[in-house]
């Protein structure tokens, strides 16, 4: 048997070299368990037993015989600690199960409000893209609205520039042939022959 030095000091390296070695050790197996340990090991063909109508006194009595010295009352407890253990740990293993599904849950409606969000925001910059075509539209037809008056409005002063020129040449036209019946009178009529006296003298 091994005697404790307290006062011992131990260097750094063995301590490493003990590290290493602990940490290659593998499990090693037990070759005893403790009574409730044993009872835990037995418990699924004990329930068994009792459902099958054996007592506690009777299950007490078979593991005597086993050299297994427990009372009735000891191992209906340890039983009964043994589902308590038991429904807790089923009772924590659903509760991580349901917050993993409420988590993915959570997670879908999500994802399918950034679908819907971004299906919204494509409709919103259709509409705004069919807008901006649509004012494209307007204002090139105001542009054609606004070329063809001034089409109109220059083919209009055109005409009137024609009409102007054709009026103005229909003047001096009238004016020359003013000019002309003017300069083609008879000369009788002008009153400036000298000989005119002498003719009605002569009667």
């Amino acid at each position: 048997m091994v005697k404790t030095k307290p006062n011992q000091k131990i260097h750094v390296e063995q301590l490493k070299t003990t590290l290493d070695k602990l940490g290659q050790l593998k499990e090693k197996p037990k070759s005893e368990l403790t009574l409730r340990e044993s009872i835990y090991f037995l418990r699924d063909k004990l329930k068994s037993a009792l459902k099958k109508g054996y007592s506690y006194q009777d299950l007490s009595e078979i593991l005597e015989e086993q050299e297994i010295l427990i009372s009735a009352s000891t191992l209906k407890q340890y039983l009964t600690d043994i589902s308590k253990e038991s429904a807790s740990k089923r009772k924590r293993s659903k509760s991580r199960q349901n917050k993993k599904d409420n988590l993915s849950e959570t997670a879908s409606p999500e994802s399918s409000l950034d679908t819907s969000s971004l299906a919204i925001n494509k409709t919103k910059s259709e509409k705004e893209l069919d807008k901006d075509l649509n004012q494209v539209e307007s204002d090139n037809n105001d542009d054609e609205v606004e070329e063809n008056s001034k089409d109109d409005a220059s083919s209009l002063s055109e005409r009137e520039l024609s009409k102007s020129n054709t009026n103005k040449e229909s003047n001096k036209s009238q004016s020359r042939a003013r000019r002309k019946s003017t300069k083609t009178k008879p000369k009788g009529l002008s009153g400036n022959k000298p000989d005119l006296s002498e003719d009605f003298n002569q009667y």
